[in-house]
């Protein structure tokens, strides 16, 4: 009779120990050491939702994960989707991906304390319908500071929990894009989870006179799955104005060569307009001390090509004549028959 009664209770110890180690739900015993508040679902989409996890423990050495937990049905735990952290003295969040549209899901937090797993209260949440537009944390504001090449926008964003996003404004001339087909884009790196992100992005090389479309975007890797989440605001428009058109000639100080008796002759440009020049290059006279170009010598340059609005240009000017006084300036031929001339420089040439 004793043998059997130490038997059973040899059993019941051994049964006590094994189950201390099991992960149960929320052990009664543990309530007053670990206190956890599972965070409302927030920034609902059609296949992803933000949730987190504040854990509070009696002793925080024993603490060796938080994380949160998801199912298609009620009382999810680690056996199921999760997502955790070992950084247990923050509150944690995460983004739930890969879900399905328009479906319900169960989520709450838990905690590693020790060997057991707590968990705190269940929050609920439904996808949205793929055929409704998504939430997103973003909205595209109006354009600021439109010229006929560059815009801006003042993008703000709510803190979201999570560090390393990318923010970003993108543009386009065809009404339907994103990210990945538009024109253009200009970005910023987003890496403050408690504070709202706030900045003037702008984005360049636009052409004038033309409708574009633009749109504010966010995206972050995804550090379970490794793939790119992107959030989008709303598509607008704007038409850049015509660009008004400003020519500017200069003339720089030639170097003289006397041995040959040939100067190099260097000027710049100023255009808004490049593609409306035909012609750069030099005049110069030994009598006009302002050189034309119909009437005394010239050397032609070059004859541009590209759209850059600021460029230098150079030419050889040979068989000058020896100890003599040389007016030079620059010029530039636009639409066809007008000229621009830069300043005039005078050059002596050596004995």
């Amino acid at each position: 009779m004793k043998k059997t009664c130490l038997l059973t209770l040899m059993a019941v110890a051994l049964f006590g120990m094994l189950s201390s180690c099991k992960p149960i739900d929320d052990p009664s015993h543990l309530t007053k050491q670990v206190k956890l508040v599972t965070a409302e679902p927030s920034h609902i989409a059609a296949r992803t939702a933000t949730c987190g996890v504040e854990v509070t423990a009696e002793n925080p050495g024993l603490l060796l994960e938080i994380g949160v937990c998801w199912s298609l049905s009620a009382n999810p735990t680690v056996d199921d989707f999760v997502k955790k952290s070992n950084k247990c003295s923050i509150p944690f969040s995460c983004m739930l991906t890969n879900l399905e549209p328009n479906t319900q899901y169960y989520v709450r937090g838990f905690a590693k304390y020790g060997t057991e797993y707590c968990y705190g209260s269940e929050k609920t949440f439904t996808t949205l319908d793929n055929n409704n537009p998504n939430y997103s944390p973003i909205t595209t504001p109006e354009a600021i500071d439109i010229t006929y090449s560059s815009f801006g926008c003042h993008i703000a964003v709510e803190p979201l929990g999570l560090t390393n996003w990318f923010v970003g404004v993108c543009y386009s001339r065809e009404p339907e894009f994103t990210y990945e087909d538009a024109e253009g884009s200009a970005l910023d790196e987003y890496s403050i989870e408690e504070e709202v992100y706030e900045a003037d992005i702008y984005c360049y090389d636009l052409m004038p006179n033309t409708q574009y479309y633009y749109r504010a975007f966010l995206f972050y890797r995804d550090e379970y799955t490794n793939e790119y989440i992107f959030y989008y605001g709303d598509i607008r428009n704007f038409t850049t104005p015509e660009v008004p058109f400003v020519l500017e000639a200069y003339t720089y100080a030639p170097d003289y060569y006397w041995g040959d008796y040939y100067m190099i002759a260097r000027g710049g440009v100023y255009c808004t307009m490049p593609q409306l020049i035909n012609q750069l290059g030099f005049c110069y006279s030994k009598t006009n001390a302002y050189p034309q170009y119909d009437s005394d010598l010239y050397t032609i340059a070059a004859s541009p090509t590209g759209n850059s609005m600021n460029f230098d240009f150079s030419s050889y000017i040979n068989n000058l004549s020896a100890n003599s006084k040389y007016y030079v300036r620059s010029y530039v031929r636009y639409k066809t028959d007008s000229i621009k001339y830069g300043d005039v420089v005078s050059v002596n040439t050596f004995k």
